[in-house]
């Protein structure tokens, strides 16, 4: 289990090495927040308040939150071993020691754990205060 929490923090610290990265993440993903947001806010309006049950804190909730979990979840442009499997180097992943499907798990957990904390907080912070959000009735929810 050890082997798997120090392939979390080695990816951790990997992708922490790339702040220029960061900052450009945090700032395309705040503006395309915010282009977002205007297009839902100005449809919500012409449609007289609520769009599909959506009113404008919903709306800019969905929009950040979406937002924030762009960069964690990673669903475009992860190929990696992908690549591997191309060129055989996938081979040499068989031969560890370790689970390859576990290893890779905890080095994705520590690139969307960087990436969650980095990337994601700060566009919703960002939204949250510039837009708003709509917070739930109590914290179970």
């Amino acid at each position: 289990m050890r082997t798997y929490l120090v392939l979390a923090a080695a990816e951790f610290r990997r992708y922490s090495t790339y702040r220029l990265a960061i900052l450009a993440g945090i700032t395309t993903q705040s503006v395309f927040g915010l282009i977002r947001v205007s297009v839902l806010f100005a449809a919500i309006s012409s449609a007289g308040g609520t769009l599909a049950g959506y009113d404008r804190q919903l709306a800019s909730t969905y929009v950040w939150l979406g937002q924030a979990l762009l960069a964690p979840v990673a669903l475009l442009g992860w190929i990696e071993i992908a690549e591997r499997v191309s060129s055989g180097e996938i081979a040499v992943d068989f031969a560890r020691p370790l689970d390859l499907q576990l290893a890779w798990w905890a080095r994705d957990l520590g690139r969307a754990c960087f990436q969650l904390l980095s990337r994601g907080l700060p566009p919703l912070v960002i939204g949250a205060v510039t837009v708003g959000l709509a917070w739930p009735d109590s914290w179970g929810a």
